[in-house]
């Protein structure tokens, strides 16, 4: 199995490793010595054995410890750049990718984490320890050197068969899971949908299906984990009780091994066959870590959508769309459709549902690429007031500032907002956190909070999704007197659903036929 490490990485794992074993076969020759002077001697060991002896064990077990800091810390580092990578395939287009993305880092890449931290830092430490011990072997008792060498191949063997089959049946169950996770997030989802056509038994086969599929799987890995182990404890247990078959024949009847030469052989062989004991296990857990990082890399290889598909800046206008088709899938929304907007005033967008509005908006953002046409922005310092938004673990203050603002700057548009009293009246205040999407706010003032994050960066281009949905008439008049201050010197594009905001608006456009067309009073 190929390694896929950086050699000066491999170097240094090496060196670390070669120190650690070579301290511990300096042990073991050390109290050799000092067993044969007691035993066969008969008198006391030499001080300078005994002191070398402890030098050196205690040199083993620090040389080992600093490997598996260095190699954990390491493989942290190396995972965190795995999962950077991953996060930069995200596309936010739908919640579908967004999901996979989801299983890419919190599943496949925590199930891949052992394979970097444990199995390459196992790996590479016991070839160094079965190479030192068979060399040195060779030196002390080639007999038992020779039985090493003709048993030690049968464990890997054994185990690349074992491990080929299992990194197959990892990658499947991988998948599977996913499979089972996104299944079940779209019924959490449609639940109501659920309950309202009285699909629930449909529903819970379904899930049955998946999860004892699931089960019947899982349980096939684990039985060859069992028949692995079995054979694995034959084979050590043959290799080492030939050793000292070998070596008792030789110590009393044949005389041709001295003690000191038996007792490190004896010392030397169990740590043999305990290394490969371990590159055998380490080799089928490796695989089993390996079929989730190849779940990963297929996914990395996805081909990005392309995000650069606008022109920033060189424009008159502050945004202009030019023959765009725009849609999901094969099937578009808009055709050879164009727009224009002035660089300030209001622009509302209206039409029925599903009809792109959304998506548009998304276009000029740079998250939904055309099939077609031109997208021509002037700046790319563009705010985004959606009808969705993921808060993820942070406070409200770093929510409204993301780090760029002092604290009284946000205290200001939040009062400018009517937003201080409810902040206020929370246990922290503007430090309250919002822990897994969960705000202590009500639906009109999480929009307000969103316009709060906007309003802050006054920037020259705001795209706005039903800005004034769940408010209630008197928030609803005190966002629109903030529109209408903020369009005398900035671009706004909103989809609105309430007429009321029409009111306020420079030109209105509504989706029709696949056209955007302009209204009575618009361009």
């Amino acid at each position: 199995m190929k390694l896929n490490i950086p050699v000066r990485q491999l170097v240094l794992y090496v060196l670390i490793c070669l120190g650690a074993v070579g301290a511990f076969i300096l042990f073991g020759h050390n109290i050799s010595e000092v067993l044969s002077d007691i035993v066969i001697g008969g008198g006391a060991p030499r001080a300078a054995d005994v002191m070398w002896m402890a030098v050196f064990f205690v040199l083993s077990a620090l040389l080992t410890f600093l490997y598996r800091t260095v190699s954990r810390r390491t493989a942290n580092a190396r995972i965190e750049r795995l999962g950077q990578k991953v996060l930069g395939k995200i596309d936010d287009r739908t919640i579908k990718y967004s999901e996979a993305m989801m299983n890419a880092i919190f599943m496949h890449l925590e199930k891949y984490r052992p394979y970097e931290k444990v199995f390459i830092p196992t790996i590479i430490q016991t070839m160094v320890r079965l190479s030192a011990i068979i060399i040195v072997m060779f030196f002390i008792h080639r007999n038992a050197a020779f039985i090493m060498l003709f048993t030690a191949p049968f464990v890997p063997l054994y185990y690349v068969l074992v491990g080929l089959r299992t990194a197959d049946e990892s990658k499947d169950r991988a998948t599977q899971f996913d499979a089972l996770g996104t299944l079940f997030l779209n019924l959490v989802r449609g639940k109501n949908t659920v309950r309202n056509t009285q699909s629930g038994q449909t529903v819970a086969d379904r899930l049955k299906a998946f999860n004892e599929r699931y089960v019947k799987d899982t349980m096939d890995i684990l039985k060859y984990a069992f028949q692995s182990t079995l054979m694995l404890e034959f084979i050590t247990i043959l290799g080492i009780g030939l050793i000292a078959l070998e070596v008792g024949l030789g110590i009393i009847i044949f005389e041709s091994i001295t003690f000191y030469a038996a007792f490190f052989t004896l010392l030397l062989a169990p740590e043999f066959y305990n290394a490969l004991k371990v590159l055998g296990i380490e080799f089928h857990n490796g695989k089993l870590a390996q079929g989730h990082l190849e779940v990963i890399e297929e996914w990395l290889e996805k081909e990005n959508p392309k995000t650069d598909y606008r022109t920033i800046g060189k424009i008159d206008n502050a945004v202009e769309l030019k023959g765009i088709s725009i849609g999901h899938g094969g099937t578009n929304l808009l055709e050879q459709a164009g727009l224009a907007v002035p660089s300030a005033g209001f622009t509302a967008i209206t039409g029925p549902s599903g009809l792109g509005k959304t998506t548009l908006l998304r276009t000029i953002l740079g998250l939904h690429p055309p099939a077609e046409g031109e997208v021509c922005v002037r700046s790319d310092d563009i705010g985004y007031i959606s009808d969705q938004v993921y808060f993820s673990d942070t406070t409200i203050y770093d929510y409204i500032s993301e780090g760029e603002y002092k604290e009284e700057d946000v205290s200001a548009v939040l009062d400018a907002l009517s937003m201080t009293e409810s902040i206020n009246n929370l246990g922290q205040g503007v430090h309250t956190e919002i822990v897994n999407h969960n705000i202590p706010l009500s639906g009109g003032e999480i929009v307000r909070l969103k316009m709060a994050r906007v309003l802050i960066r006054r920037p020259q281009i705001i795209l706005m999704d039903e800005p004034t949905e769940f408010l209630d008439a008197k928030t609803e008049e005190l966002v629109m007197d903030h529109i209408e201050k903020l369009k005398e010197d900035v671009a706004i594009i909103a989809v609105v659903h309430r007429r009321k905001l029409l009111k306020i608006a420079d030109r209105h456009y509504t989706l029709k036929g696949g056209q955007i067309v302009p209204q009575e009073g618009g361009d």
